[in-house]
């Protein structure tokens, strides 16, 4: 396990929505004016978001061997973002994922507080950017593009997606910038195809130093008990004999505890199953459970050991949401709130995680790629009926439905 030097937390979602292009061009920044959003104030977005991020990381769980590790908040903030453009049963089932109904003003605004929050702190280093990239003179409904750059903040450019290798570069250049290049190559120049009309990208970016830093001299190599059957040797960080006070509790199954990054604002939590069962702990893992836990902690001394991990994943999330029920986004799909017709739907959802963690703080990063193609406008085929093989006739009164004369033809030359 390489330990590195490192302090920050990225994440980068992705929306792709296909259509037709030509010819790749410079791209032409459209800027639109940012109207203040309804109830600015209003909290509220923890419940549905955490409830979504417990639900998906179950889904990986159950589907994926060894670690996890993803951004629930870019993955939702994406989603957001395409739901506002979903109609009918489309736009149900994205409700019940995301937990709130669409055009609630209410949400839309967290959703937006949260943004300006993240963007104009001093208390710590944390950022998000959204931004729509456009095919050349594509339009969207101007109720769409309303609701983006109000509740979202989003930039619009235009690109030509004619060439997919200089259209992802542009778009990869962004995403790269936003998470001080640490996600790269995000979209991927096959994703994008001649029935690529839009892509929605959200950034975010986190940079911590650890509250209590631990002491790299005090770093060891440790055995890490990863199953019954394998152990590996892994650096182990300590806080071992201070007088720092942490928020801690446990209960008969499990401990937990808090590491605060400078500022208070940011915090990691650690969730310890004391016999090492993992696995019964998620099961039972709920958004009520976590919030029981922390407010059960109290500040107590404690002897600390962490261990410096370095971890990189990459999901395809297709199937991951389906089974948390948004099916029709996939197939039979309408999101004619973006463009006025039904004719987009999800073909991919990528996501790609990064994350480490050592003696200063942590640095992660994430990116989530939705892929959305318009559907192919294939003339319907037509009848074809050819008589080219022998055949059985018959000469019938319509009105009594008499069989006047019947036959059939075997060679028609005798």
């Amino acid at each position: 396990m390489k330990p590195l030097k490192i302090v920050g937390i990225f994440s980068v979602s992705l929306l792709i929505i296909a259509g037709i292009y030509s010819g790749m061009a410079n791209v032409n920044i459209v800027r639109f004016p940012w109207a203040s959003p309804v109830n600015p104030d209003i909290p509220g977005l923890n419940d549905p978001l955490n409830d979504f991020a417990l639900r998906l990381y179950k889904e990986l769980c159950c589907k994926t061997n060894g670690s996890v590790f993803f951004s629930p908040y870019s993955i939702y903030v994406a989603l957001a973002m395409v739901y506002e453009g979903a109609r009918g049963s489309t736009a149900e089932e994205m409700s019940h994922l995301l937990g709130y109904q669409q055009g609630n003003t209410t949400m839309l605004s967290t959703l937006y507080t949260l943004w300006q929050m993240y963007n104009n702190n001093t208390a710590f280093n944390l950022s998000t950017a959204n931004a729509l990239w456009l095919k050349n003179n594509f339009q969207l409904l101007d109720e769409y593009i309303e609701d983006m750059t109000t509740y979202f903040a989003g930039r619009v450019s235009e690109v030509d997606f004619s060439n997919p290798v200089e259209a992802a570069k542009i778009i990869n250049d962004w995403v790269e910038q936003q998470t001080n290049n640490n996600i790269k190559n995000l979209v991927p120049p096959n994703a994008i195809t001649d029935l690529t009309r839009l892509i929605l990208t959200n950034a975010i970016y986190f940079k911590g130093t650890w509250k209590y830093l631990f002491d790299k001299n005090l770093t060891v190599n440790t055995t890490f008990t990863v199953s019954s059957t394998q152990m590996v040797q892994v650096p182990m960080m300590t806080l071992i004999g201070t007088e720092y006070l942490f928020n801690y509790t446990e209960t008969e199954t499990v401990q937990v505890l808090e590491l605060s990054y400078v500022g208070d604002d940011v915090v990691m939590i650690i969730i310890l199953p004391k016999d090492g069962d993992l696995a019964r702990v998620e099961q039972g893992l709920t958004g009520e459970q976590l919030h029981e836990w922390t407010r059960a902690m109290n500040q107590t001394v404690i002897d600390i050991s962490v261990p410096k991990f370095k971890l990189e994943t990459s999901y395809e999330l297709n199937e991951y949401l389906e089974d948390m029920g948004m099916v029709h986004a996939f197939k039979n799909a309408d999101f004619s709130g973006i463009t006025g017709n039904p004719d987009l739907f999800i073909s991919h959802v990528f996501h790609k995680a990064f994350i480490e963690v050592n003696e200063e703080g942590t640095e992660a990063a994430a990116a989530t790629a939705i892929v959305m193609d318009r559907c192919s406008l294939i003339e319907p085929q037509r009848l074809v009926f050819n008589a080219d093989h022998p055949f059985l006739f018959v000469i019938q009164h319509k009105g009594t439905s008499n069989i006047l004369f019947m036959g059939k033809i075997v060679n028609p030359m005798g």
